[in-house]
């Protein structure tokens, strides 16, 4: 919220999973959520806590592919996402879907960040426990979206962008 300065109208968690960072945003602020995933299931998880979190009047729920986002153009004020970009085929075309759907002067916050320092840490300790060579495949990974990122957002035309970089994560910051 601090980065985007957008604090009401409609905003896309794209990749939601569980919805926690669009529940986070709504918890916050007056904007209305659309929690967007390719997933069914994870869709049911966010509505239900969305419900346990009293937030369900300003929630909806769409599944369908970052890709091919099924909404209008300039539709939205506000697209966030965390942790789902790693994971998008195909970066360009779901950054340009993502700059599509903003509003003039919309903002877009993505990344695959994972909080802060301590959250990362933990996350990495768990999925290193589970596969020792998680953390080589994923950080080459990691690293060929980063390096292909700004190539990726100039071909988009936004107004301007931003790429962060900190302890929360790698994030990049669009308006269009």
């Amino acid at each position: 919220m601090q980065e985007t300065q957008i604090f009401d109208g409609d905003c896309l968690d794209a990749g939601c999973g569980t919805g926690a960072l669009g529940r986070a945003v709504a918890q916050i602020s007056g904007v209305h959520v659309m929690f967007f995933d390719q997933s069914p299931h994870m869709l049911q998880l966010a509505q239900s806590y969305v419900y346990e979190e009293r937030i369900a009047q300003r929630s909806r729920f769409l599944q369908g592919d970052i890709h091919h986002i099924p909404l209008a153009s300039c539709s939205m004020d506000l697209v966030i996402s965390r942790g789902s970009s790693p994971f998008w085929e195909n970066q360009k075309q779901a950054y340009s879907e993502i700059v599509r759907v903003l509003r003039k002067g919309g903002r877009a916050f993505v990344g695959g960040g994972f909080g802060n320092a301590e959250l990362r840490e933990r996350i990495v300790n768990t999925m290193l426990e589970r596969n020792p060579d998680w953390n080589k495949s994923f950080k080459e990974r990691s690293v060929r979206m980063r390096e292909a990122l700004p190539d990726i957002l100039k071909q988009t035309n936004p107004s301007w962008f931003e790429i962060i970089n900190d302890e929360s994560g790698f994030w990049a910051h669009i308006c269009k």
